[in-house]
């Protein structure tokens, strides 16, 4: 009988060796370790960040098994291919460089024409969470994102901008001039372009652009929700009025943060927040962990609690 470190060995070598991830019993043929004993050694090693666990290969049950370095490089190819098919449809759109971009421009609707057709979210991403658009370019280089990105991170233990590989969040913008903008696709024409944001537009025109705006939203939802086990929101504001209305025309419920009746934070380490996200991340926090299973909620209690944050 193989030794758990001989069984180890086995698992790995035939993660390293298989050409996609692998389903539990496949897995369990290749190496010749199967039952208890196997589920046991795949644990550790995804609890050490050696193996990645999800719903990984489409139409065929979970979970699945890819050895992470691996799977970290088949996701940047994909989104590295997804980024390239995406800016030849966009250049063969683009016509005159100085056009100023509007939710009918031909960039505009090639980018969003391609997310509903050609595009696939990364299959890896459990969980959908919308952002709000901001004014600066890219979206998470923003004072805005970098607050919102922590309830993310310190739910998952993952950075959804700099662990994009490694994080089961799938971050999508909802972008003012755009509609729905994966996080994987902000730095690429036209979302790289710096526009103002709903919230200040006039009401005639929001009026006009937010049924537009919703039913982009919804789109995406209704194209690629099921890949995703949960869905949630943080959009303040007329933001938040587009997802609302979006999450009616998808019929898919979902909540949307921030809530002005719901959890706030009080202060963090010896700084008390003054912006409304700074305020409010702590709800889209709680609602991610309530995905997580125990053991994830007990390291996401734990990273929450050092960093002092005092909330009600």
């Amino acid at each position: 009988m193989l030794s758990d470190n001989e069984a180890r060995y086995q698992i790995i070598s035939s993660l390293l060796q298989a050409g996609s991830p692998m389903a539990l019993s496949d897995l369990g043929k290749a190496s010749g370790v199967s039952g208890k004993r196997l589920t046991t050694l795949l644990s550790r090693l995804v609890s050490d960040g050696s193996v990645v666990e999800g719903d990984l290969l489409l139409g065929k049950k979970g979970p699945h098994y890819c050895w992470a370095a691996r799977w970290g490089r088949q996701t940047k190819r994909r989104a590295a291919g997804s980024k390239t098919k995406l800016r030849a449809t966009v250049d063969a759109a683009k016509g005159d460089s100085g056009e100023r971009l509007t939710l009918d421009s031909e960039p505009v609707l090639a980018f969003h024409d391609y997310i509903l057709g050609e595009y696939e979210p990364p299959k890896d991403k459990r969980f959908l969470v919308f952002f709000q658009c901001s004014v600066r370019r890219p979206f998470s280089a923003s004072p805005s994102h970098g607050t919102i990105r922590r309830a993310v991170a310190v739910a998952t233990g993952y950075d959804p901008a700099n662990d994009f590989e490694a994080c089961p969040v799938h971050v999508v913008v909802l972008a003012s001039t755009i509609g729905p903008v994966p996080y994987e696709l902000q730095d690429v024409y036209p979302a790289n372009v710096r526009s103002g944001g709903v919230n200040h537009y006039r009401p005639e025109h929001f009026a006009q652009v937010k049924p537009i705006l919703a039913e982009r939203i919804a789109q995406y939802i209704t194209t690629h929700g099921e890949q995703y086990d949960k869905i949630a929101t943080f959009t303040g504001g007329r933001y938040g009025e587009v997802m609302a209305e979006a999450r009616e025309r998808a019929g898919v419920d979902f909540p949307i943060f921030p809530s002005p009746g719901g959890p706030t934070i009080l202060r963090m380490g010896k700084s008390k927040p003054r912006t409304y996200w700074g305020k409010y991340w702590i709800q889209l926090y709680l609602e991610i962990v309530s995905w997580l299973k125990p053991a994830m909620r007990k390291q996401a209690e734990a990273r929450l609690k050092k960093l002092n944050v005092k909330w009600e």
